[in-house]
């Protein structure tokens, strides 16, 4: 993530944002599949602390290297993220922790939150494209 070019540290925690947000999604997915599963344990990722600590600054600006002998800049660290089961089983008596229910308004919630942040990443390349092409707001 860290050589995320053109579009800076910006760019970088918001292609952070969406393969969290992405494998938030596919984790949602199979704790919905496994509803019905005796002993399955929802699992929940977290990530918005993390993400939290590593949003760019406003008016933060890149490092330049300008000489092959100085050393890299840190840049954008990308925050991976934890996978948590939830122990507490709903009452369904086969030890399963999924709520359906509460899963698909979380899919619902996350699927919202990756359009706004696909949304803005597109707006974030489109303007790089118009500065590019030299074109006027």
């Amino acid at each position: 993530m860290s050589g995320f070019g053109l579009l800076g540290s910006s760019g970088a925690f918001k292609a952070n944002l969406l393969d969290l947000r992405q494998r938030r999604q596919d984790i949602i997915a199979a704790n919905i599949a496994n509803g019905d599963t005796p002993g399955y344990k929802a699992r929940r990722l977290s990530f918005e602390e993390e993400l939290a600590k590593s949003m760019p600054h406003p008016g933060d600006l890149p490092m330049a290297r300008n000489h092959a002998r100085h050393m890299p800049a840190e840049g954008f660290l990308a925050a991976p993220g934890e996978i948590q089961e939830v122990e507490t089983p709903i009452s369904k008596g086969d030890m399963n922790s999924v709520d359906t229910e509460q899963e698909m308004a979380r899919q619902t919630a996350n699927q919202l939150l990756f359009n706004y942040a696909t949304q803005s990443l597109n707006s974030q390349i489109n303007r790089m494209k118009m500065v590019i092409r030299g074109e006027p707001r």
